[in-house]
């Protein structure tokens, strides 16, 4: 996993490999949705963090609050829906609003750090201009690989944050390779 959240230095070893090992059932998650079940990048991750954390919203609404992201903004090519994707689920669970909320700045630098380093990785947020990298034909397959990048750096902040999340996370949701949007 590539991802480094602001406050890994504090994690015990064990708790680090569990958060680890969750973080890639995430991903693989993730990455069946989107490859299998014709869900798009931010539907995707919405679906999938706000099922495996317990977030209280149905599949459904789940990839409803996703829809709009997809492609860039809608089809507009801004912003990349599996980094918007990302931030939408880390406020649900973080921003000031939420129950467990962090206090504005702190949820701004995470969710800064986060914008930054995916930057850092991929050398933009803009989904025309990452769609447009490698060979031709294949937007699906770097597509993919944004959308798991989204769900890693997502659910590594997430579960840096609040580690309790660990104990509560739905591993059998996780394992699961159906994508049912019924509840």
């Amino acid at each position: 996993m590539g991802y480094l959240s602001l406050r890994d230095e504090e994690m015990e070893p064990a708790a680090e490999s569990l958060k680890e090992d969750i973080v890639a059932q995430v991903v693989a998650r993730v990455a069946d949705c989107y490859d299998k079940h014709d869900l798009c990048c931010s539907e995707s991750i919405c679906y999938v963090l706000s099922q495996a954390f317990a977030g209280g919203l149905s599949g459904r609404d789940a990839v409803r609050l996703g829809a709009g992201y997809c492609h860039g903004m809608g089809g507009a090519g801004c912003s990349c829906g599996a980094l918007t994707g990302a931030v939408a689920m880390l406020a649900f669970y973080l921003s000031p609003h939420s129950p467990e909320g962090l206090r504005k700045k702190p949820f701004r630098r995470e969710i800064r750090a986060m914008h930054d380093q995916f930057r850092q990785r991929f050398h933009s947020t803009c989904c025309r201009v990452l769609s447009k990298k490698g060979e031709a034909g294949r937007r699906r397959f770097n597509c993919q690989e944004l959308t798991e990048a989204g769900a890693e750096m997502a659910a590594h902040v997430l579960l840096t944050v609040r580690p309790h999340l660990m104990e509560a996370v739905d591993r059998q949701f996780l394992q699961d390779r159906t994508c049912s949007l019924t509840g």
